[in-house]
């Protein structure tokens, strides 16, 4: 009945406080050494939104550090080049329609022997120079994603568009300014990925492995990185090699140019058994994780009971009512606490010895692997252990 009491217990409590049980891994942990990290973006990953024609820029349709998708709307522009540009393809479909109908009528009246076959070809002729023009003119409205089906009047306004996903870095041009073709217009930084350009001295960037793993904190938080490559060049500020991560940082946002500190495990040479970090705690002025508690000892005398015979048990049955009776007289101190308090928490502690820590996780000696331990809602489980230490010394 306790063994069930206190599996009961502990299931309440984990309930309760969001207190996760974990098991202890194995895993091979090496040298590691920490350094300052960079986190950047690769050139490919910053572009710019550029005007392709002169013009008066107008309105802005985003914000500095909005999230836009291909095709969204960034800019709106007055320009005389495009309301030539329109005019012209306008007046040229006009003329093309015309001159079609002349060829047909050419051609009605060359059938019938009242027109010339020079009369004919300089009618086809015609057609082919005014298509020609319109066919140069349709291009290049095409490419200002100019929708040529609606237009039906000479525009002067040009929308730009994103070319891209990605988020807006800054806007580079004031509002109302006269702008030239080509000319950028907005910073765009896709958020495909971060990278962190790591500093460190030479000759440990030269004993470096492709396969060394690294950890960029940043605000409490630890990014697994992936190592891309051994930059040519060091850094002339510092003298110091760089190396370029890849940081796994999924959906998160990062500041670009900020520094974090970085720990690049270098080799993994040596085989420990590991806990999360957050399962350490100071218990005793010694190192603790917290594992779930097992009344061995009430398990083995269960197993002594189902072999009494019936005498023998009777004899059980009588010591264990006078140990009932002795127990309520003897349930509260003078202190008016219970002395058995502290079997009722389903949690013991075991000491261990840190070794080397890497990212979340830490390599220690006294523990064994496949042990439960509490990896998280430390905090719970030794303020139940103090309370209960506390009250079974009448404190």
């Amino acid at each position: 009945m306790i063994k069930i009491l206190l599996l009961t217990i502990a299931i309440m409590m984990v309930n309760e406080h969001n207190i996760k049980i974990s098991h202890v891994e194995h895993k091979e942990f090496g040298s590691s050494i920490s350094v300052n990290a960079k986190i950047i973006q690769l050139s490919n990953q910053k572009q710019q939104i550029v005007s392709k024609l002169r013009g008066h820029l107008e309105h802005y349709f985003v914000q500095i550090g909005e999230n836009v998708k291909k095709g969204d709307k960034i800019a709106e522009i007055d320009s005389l080049e495009l309301s030539h540009m329109s005019a012209t393809f306008i007046s040229l479909s006009k003329e093309l329609n015309v001159a079609k109908k002349r060829l047909y009528n050419t051609r009605k009246l060359y059938k019938k022997g009242l027109s010339s076959m020079q009369d004919l070809s300089a009618e086809e002729m015609a057609i082919s120079g005014i298509e020609s023009k319109r066919n140069s003119l349709k291009s290049q409205l095409n490419s200002l994603e100019i929708d040529l089906n609606t237009l039906k009047k000479a525009t002067d306004t040009f929308t730009i568009y994103a070319h891209a996903d990605g988020k807006i870095d800054q806007l580079l041009v004031s509002l109302h300014a006269n702008i030239d073709a080509q000319t950028p217009i907005v910073s765009l930084v896709q958020e495909s990925g971060y990278y962190a350009e790591a500093y460190l001295p030479v000759e440990k960037a030269m004993q470096s492995t492709k396969d060394i793993k690294a950890t960029l904190k940043i605000a409490n938080r630890n990014y697994p990185c992936k190592f891309i490559s051994l930059l040519p060049q060091v850094d002339e500020t510092t003298g110091q090699a760089k190396m370029l991560f890849w940081i796994e940082s999924k959906k998160d946002r990062l500041l670009l140019n900020s520094y974090a500190k970085m720990q690049i495990l270098q080799s993994n040479d040596k085989h420990f058994v590991v806990v999360k970090k957050s399962a350490l705690s100071m218990f005793d002025s010694e190192w603790v994780v917290f594992i779930p508690h097992e009344d061995e000892e009430h398990h083995e005398e269960h197993e002594g009971h189902d072999k009494l015979d019936d005498h023998d048990e009777e004899e059980e049955h009588s010591a264990h009512d006078e140990h009932e009776e002795h127990k309520e007289d003897s349930k509260h101190d003078e202190h008016g606490h219970d002395d058995h308090e502290d079997e009722e928490v389903p949690f013991s502690l075991q000491v261990v010895k840190k070794l080397h820590s890497f990212g979340d996780e830490i390599a220690v000696e006294g523990i064994h692997e496949g042990e439960e331990y509490v990896s998280d809602g430390v905090y719970f489980v030794k303020s139940m252990l103090l309370k209960s230490k506390l009250g079974g010394h009448g404190h």
